[in-house]
């Protein structure tokens, strides 16, 4: 197995430019450099804003739809060099609300969303250097009511989330680069009917990432994630993973770890990737499933097969 391309996905996570507290090692140079006339003028500044509405209905036999969209967005762009450094930042904002309403004879149903969402991307770049720093937010909520005269039924749903996000990244000479990100969301709803029944439940979302590209020499980069959901009827479900993986010239190593807990019962796994291009190279895993362990594992040197099971 050839292993110089053989740097998989989790090596070096996915993750989006940024990178504030570099940025600010950089500009605190390019700033002492600057005279006060450099530090003002001249600047590249754009900003506009948007405000839509849309309206429709539409109907056919005894029914009766109507659908209305509210959007406001307002973006921000600012540009200035300093000594040779140049600063950028760009900041988007935006709110919708969406409304669906429907009707015939004998039943009627409503839905509402609405949505807050603000993005921010901040770079400095200094000759061949560049350094990014990015950041998100997102509130949204949704409600939704349905009425039935025949049969007499009804029902009202609330949802929330709530979401955030940071992305660092830092772009240096001859391919070497440094990566970060999280990301953490929150949800929760609740569920009524006329019956009298009540549901509710909560989800939890975590996930980071971080990696080290060293241009020809390797990388090396680790991700991790959790959730969690739970629900008024006590239903719990738990699960984590994390993953770690490198390469360095012909050597490379790769491991991920996943645990769960659920109605089931516990459940989790470990596998490992290990070796040196053409001469060594081992893989193995367990997992847990219920109490039940399951094992494989396997090795070759040169390109043989020494040991199996």
């Amino acid at each position: 197995m050839g292993k110089h391309s053989r740097r998989k996905s989790g090596y070096l996570p996915k993750v989006a430019v940024g990178a504030a507290p570099v940025a600010l090692l950089f500009a605190a140079p390019a700033a002492a450099l600057a005279s006060p006339a450099e530090l003002t003028l001249p600047l590249d500044h754009r900003e506009d804003s948007t405000f839509g509405r849309d309206v429709s209905t539409s109907g056919q036999d005894d029914s009766s739809v109507v659908r209305e969209t509210l959007t406001a967005t307002r973006h921000d762009f600012l540009a200035k060099e300093v000594a040779g450094a140049v600063l950028t930042t760009d900041l988007a904002e935006s709110a919708i609300t969406r409304r669906e309403e429907r009707q015939t004879e004998t039943s009627a149903a409503s839905r509402e969303t609405e949505a807050l969402t603000r993005n921010g991307r901040h770079t400095l770049r200094l000759g061949a250097v560049r350094a990014v720093t990015a950041n998100y937010q997102r509130l949204g909520q949704g409600d939704s009511r349905t009425l039935s005269l025949s049969p007499i039924a009804g029902g009202t749903e609330r949802r929330t989330g709530l979401g955030e996000g940071t992305t660092h990244g830092v772009w240096l000479a001859d391919g070497v680069d440094v990566l970060s990100q999280n990301a953490e969301q929150l949800d929760t709803g609740l569920h009524g009917s006329f019956a009298g029944d009540l549901q509710g439940a909560l989800s939890a979302n975590r996930s980071s990432g971080q990696a080290v590209d060293l241009g020809s020499l390797g990388a090396v980069g680790t991700t991790s994630e959790q959730h969690a959901t739970g629900q008024i009827a006590g239903v719990l479900d738990l699960d984590q993973e994390h993953e770690l993986g490198g390469q360095l010239g012909p050597a490379w190593g790769w491991t991920k770890t996943t645990q769960s807990v659920g109605p089931d019962g516990p459940a989790g796994s470990i596998r490992g990737d290990l070796g040196v291009d053409h001469v060594v190279h081992a893989e193995g895993g367990t997992t847990t499933v219920r109490g039940t362990l399951d094992r494989s594992g396997s090795l070759s040197v040169l390109d043989r097969p020494v040991l199996g099971f």
